[in-house]
């Protein structure tokens, strides 16, 4: 970029007279695919001609409670400039866009950004450990009302990792040691300077966060998606785990400040890969080094353990062989990086030890095992993606309809019963034998931790 605007003030008060004055979040759909070359808008307040372009930001099945675009902004004159920013908005797959908005998603990621990872940035100016997330240009939350709004002006605009060359790691694949390495490595310092921040909301007196700040509190809800409807056809892989799935209640732990403990602290609460920009030293080579890391995607951050995180991203993201060879290994390092971090805050976790951590891990392998079984069965099944874009499909020969006329009425799961009974059908009709990958990978992860929980005797 050259030009006048620079600074991080500058580039936020561009896109947010953009966004505003052009209503330009629910227009994105259509620049993208009917005006591939871009419009002109001449009259924008402050900003002379300004040529914008928008594209898709993301391919088919890498996001599913968000539409992802990147769009660029020319701005003419002596001194111009061009600024990019990677754009979130509903999706506008029906389905999914219901989903979203009961779940409050993209709400919540905006408290986050706008609030929260405000108050980090003012509490660790001073301090040197990394702090890897995108900055936040605008953001623009709206009510769905029936007959008024449809959402479609909720926005996050965030700063356009792709034009400095970060990308997503292989999810096929599954991340390899270097790659969980780096994430781990992140991870533990997010973790570590979140910890210390609930550490400096809470009365030692009552244990509770009584000096939250006011636009923080948001984080102490009992916060959780898990829904465990898509493991009901995997009941065939072994007899082992069909009683694992009858303990379900038992194992899923909905974490509170209290019951995570001395490492209690705020989760991203989404870490898979998908959720993860690498940057490469040269893209051109098989193996570039990695040189650095970003986190995105805070619609599920909470209070919690942080092998909440940990867990979730090594079963639903690390390629088996790295945990076969490297599990331990990995799990030392984070533990390393976090205890040194907060010796480095002054924060003491109370002589938690290593052998506790290794005991928590076993504790809670079981739960997120689960976890990982729904987000691979989601991520990798192609079959899953065509069926959401299928019934999209058949939803747009009906009346038209929003999600202000979805059903109301909640299920189980907290969604509408109609959205509930669509999902529930859906992973009914998928079966492993659709992605023999994915059968690999789930059978392996599954032997894994039924091999922790129960070892030979």
């Amino acid at each position: 970029m050259t030009g006048t605007i620079k600074n991080l003030a500058e580039r936020q008060a561009f896109w947010r007279t953009l966004f505003e004055s052009k209503q330009l979040a629910g227009q994105l759909v259509s620049l993208a695919t009917d005006h591939v070359d871009g419009v002109t808008y001449d009259d924008l307040p402050h900003y002379r001609k300004v040529h914008v372009v928008v594209k898709p930001g993301s391919s088919l099945g890498d996001n599913f409670m968000s539409d992802t675009f990147i769009v660029t902004a020319q701005i003419s004159g002596s001194d111009a400039d061009t600024l990019s920013t990677f754009v979130k908005v509903l999706p506008a797959n029906f389905l999914l866009r219901q989903a979203a908005y009961e779940a409050g998603a993209h709400h919540r990621e905006i408290k986050v950004y706008d609030h929260f990872f405000s108050l980090l940035r003012e509490m660790y100016a001073d301090q040197p450990i990394p702090f890897n997330v995108p900055d936040c240009y605008y953001t623009h939350v709206e009510e769905v009302v029936k007959g008024e709004t449809d959402g479609s002006g909720i926005c996050i605009l965030l700063q356009d990792l792709k034009a400095e060359n970060y990308r997503m790691a292989d999810k096929k694949q599954g991340a390899d040691y270097r790659h969980c390495h780096m994430a781990l490595t992140s991870l533990a310092h997010f973790h570590a300077l979140t910890l210390n921040a609930l550490r400096q909301w809470k009365d030692p007196s009552t244990g509770q966060l009584s000096n939250c700040p006011a636009n923080a509190k948001f984080l102490q809800e009992e916060k959780t998606f898990y829904d465990f409807g898509q493991a009901q056809y995997i009941e065939s892989l072994e007899e082992w785990f069909a009683k694992v799935l009858q303990r379900v209640h038992e194992i899923v732990v909905v974490d509170t400040l209290e019951s995570s403990g001395p490492l209690a602290c705020i989760l991203h609460g989404d870490y898979w890969l998908n959720n993860m920009l690498f940057k490469y030293e040269d893209d051109g080579e098989l193996n570039p080094a990695l040189v650095d890391f970003k986190m995105i995607d805070f619609q599920v951050a909470r209070i919690g353990h942080p092998l909440n995180d940990i867990l979730y991203f090594m079963y639903s993201s690390a390629a088996p062989e790295t945990r076969e060879k490297h599990m331990l290994v990995l799990l030392r390092y984070y533990f390393d990086i976090l205890t040194t971090d907060l010796r480095l805050l002054g924060v003491s976790i109370d002589d938690y030890t290593w052998q506790d951590f290794l005991d928590d891990y076993k504790k809670r392998s079981l739960m997120w095992m689960l976890m990982g079984i729904v987000v691979m069965s989601a991520a990798l099944n192609e079959k899953a993606v065509n069926d959401l874009h299928e019934r999209d499909a058949e939803e747009k020969l009906k009346e038209p309809k929003s999600v202000a006329d979805a059903e109301t009425v909640k299920g189980e799961s907290g969604f509408s019963l109609e959205l509930e009974e669509t999902m529930k059908n859906m992973a009914a009709n998928r079966k492993l034998s659709d992605n023999p990958m994915l059968t690999d990978r789930l059978v392996k992860l599954i032997s894994e931790v039924k091999a922790l929980n129960c070892p030979p005797k």
